[in-house]
């Protein structure tokens, strides 16, 4: 379907044929979702479908995620209860559970712990790489030989799931994420598998939490769970070792795949524009993390792993008023924000198809954005660039040529498969 033709095929579809309609907007969301959000932008910025309300400006979708006791979370809220088993920040909005536990997880998930968690990936990045270079082989797969593994290392050194087997922390929660954010239709046996994965984690966390109280008194690893366990609050706030499982958990599960996933994604849309590449590396190689990061910022940009997040509207609401898209959205919608959109809003950001590192933070909604915006942000704003730095710090060790955009789903929502070239050794920098 060439560029700017949907809306013309999809109006073309009676309006009762819902899932004629549907089956044409998920086929090109999945085939052509840059060029469907750039006409829809252009033609029809707030599009009602029967799968929910599109809304594709930036402004608009500033909008909706700016009023949380309007759109709140509950169209995947639920899921991600049953997945967890208990109520999490992610899944609620107002102050019973979410901003108390949001402001929980800012002290747990400190600001200040940046710079180590930069000095930590940066050891286990290499360290990972040095076993799957040395192996002999040409290639290596990128995200099960790499990501995968040291973001799984990471969380076990930083977040503290000391004695939990990588691939129990990569499997669970792949599957749990598939559950909640990425099962639209609500297929049983994947929500299934998504609680059967919450609660195998949980159990480990049980176990780990009881190993960890019984030697508290020999001090213990200075990670994220051992600050948990060292807090004390008021009993009435009810942060007892069920909701500290909870929230470890919930942690993990909002970073394991997203790290995985933004590793392989950041390096195939530098390695698809050589010369950002080649900048990327030099500024890499110059030793100033800092400035090599908004490298990966401006190539996630790209491609977002939450392209679209979902809202349900409580009640009627006029959006984008005094404006001649105007759009009253009426209440019991669901909204669906599409942050990949936004982030290529030609009346907001300048030239948004050209790669163009250093732009201004509101354009890039990575992390998200208002009240669900990414609450271990500061650990991800150093994690994930540093997982791409390591990798084009070694010379070679780069996608295959032609190979370039071959990310591998093996049918799942998540990239599985990223071959690249072994490369030499490391070069020796900061």
């Amino acid at each position: 379907m060439a560029v700017m033709d949907f809306l013309a095929a999809y109006d073309a579809i009676p309006e009762d044929d819902v899932p004629q309609r549907v089956a044409l907007l998920r086929t090109t969301m999945a085939t052509g979702r840059a060029a469907l959000f750039a006409e829809l932008r252009a033609r029809r910025p707030v599009f009602s479908t029967p799968v929910g309300v599109f809304v594709t400006r930036h402004p608009d979708v500033l909008e909706v995620l700016s009023a949380p006791s309007t759109f709140t979370v509950g169209v995947f809220g639920p899921a991600l209860e049953d997945v967890l088993g208990a109520p999490f920040v992610l899944a609620r909005d107002g102050a019973d559970v979410h901003w108390r536990e949001r402001g929980y997880g800012q002290l747990m998930l400190a600001a200040e712990d940046a710079p180590r968690v930069r000095e930590l990936t940066a050891r286990i990045a290499d360290e990972v790489l040095d076993e799957v270079t040395g192996r002999g082989a040409d290639t290596f797969d990128l995200i099960q030989d790499y990501a995968r593994v040291t973001a799984a290392r990471v969380a076990v050194a930083y977040l503290g799931f000391t004695g939990v087997a990588e691939e129990t922390l990569h499997s669970c929660t792949r599957r749990m994420q598939w559950a909640f954010a990425v099962n639209p239709g609500r297929d049983p046996e994947v929500h299934a598998a998504g609680v059967a994965a919450g609660r195998e984690l949980h159990d480990e966390v049980s176990a780990l939490i009881a190993r960890r109280r019984d030697t508290a008194h020999d001090g213990g690893p200075d990670d994220v769970l051992g600050r948990m366990l060292r807090t004390r609050l008021p009993a009435e706030y009810g942060f007892d070792d069920e909701r500290i499982n909870a929230n470890l958990v919930g942690y993990l599960t909002g970073y394991q795949q997203n790290a995985t996933q933004c590793t392989a994604t950041a390096l195939k849309e530098l390695a698809v524009r050589p010369e950002a590449l080649a900048e990327a590396v030099r500024t890499a190689r110059e030793g100033d993390p800092a400035r090599f990061d908004a490298y990966v910022w401006e190539a996630l940009r790209f491609h977002p792993f939450v392209p679209v997040t979902p809202r349900l509207c409580l009640r009627d609401h006029v959006l984008a008023a005094g404006t001649p898209r105007r759009t009253v959205i009426p209440a019991k919608s669901v909204v669906l924000a599409c942050f990949a959109s936004a982030m290529s809003d030609e009346e907001v950001l300048d030239a948004p198809e050209e790669f163009r590192p250093g732009r201004p933070p509101a354009h890039n909604l990575v992390l998200g954005y208002g009240a669900h915006d990414c609450v271990g942000r500061y650990a991800a704003q150093v994690i994930v660039p540093e997982l791409v730095r390591r990798v084009l710090l070694r010379p070679g060790v780069r996608p295959l040529p032609g190979g370039e955009d071959a990310l591998d789903y093996a049918g799942t929502p998540f990239p599985q498969h990223y071959r690249v070239r072994s490369g030499r050794p490391a070069v020796a920098t900061g």
